[in-house]
């Protein structure tokens, strides 16, 4: 049977793999705690406080707190390797929306019978202009005739940005 001290090592280098961006020597602790609630936090710690100096062939330190296995290591840059780094998603841009919101207003929910995409800056005032407007009208060939709506879109890509919600409806 394996010591307790290898065992801890063991779980060390199995985190380390699974993250190539490294991992910080607090967050491993926790990890190894929570994957074996035998094992205690003191002797976790003394077991993986100098993991790049047991393993110096599997394990560096980029910066201080921070452990990393070597064969992620770039040897010219002694950084992650560029093809394990995390690139950022392509930011969503809210004008991105205007337009199909538009045509989902017209065409799939049917609740404007004309809409169009202003957005920005247009009205000459931040709070001024709608991303999205539209009208709604009764046809001449309708029976009733009901009043026309005048609706009114903001739209927000994040949950984050979103301030207040209503629907401003005026009847004309």
């Amino acid at each position: 049977m394996a010591k307790i001290g290898d065992r801890i090592t063991k779980k060390a280098l199995e985190f380390l793999r699974e993250t190539p961006e490294g991992i910080r020597y607090a967050d491993l602790v926790r990890q190894i705690r929570a994957s074996d609630g035998l094992l205690k936090t003191n002797t976790i710690c003394g077991s993986i406080w100098n993991l790049d100096q047991k393993f110096p062939r599997k394990v560096y330190k980029p910066s201080r707190g921070l452990f990393r296995l070597v064969e992620y290591r770039d040897p010219e840059t002694d950084q992650l390797k560029d093809e394990l780094v995390v690139k950022p998603k392509k930011t969503i841009r809210e004008e991105d929306f205007y337009e199909p919101f538009a045509d989902w207003l017209q065409s799939d929910m049917e609740e404007c019978t004309k809409a169009i995409p202003l957005g920005g800056n247009k009205f000459r005032d931040k709070w001024g202009t709608p991303d999205v407007i539209g009208k709604r009208e009764s046809k001449r060939s309708d029976i009733i005739q009901a009043p026309v709506e005048i609706v009114s879109a903001e739209i927000k890509p994040e949950v984050s940005q979103l301030l207040l919600r209503h629907r401003m409806i005026e009847h004309i």
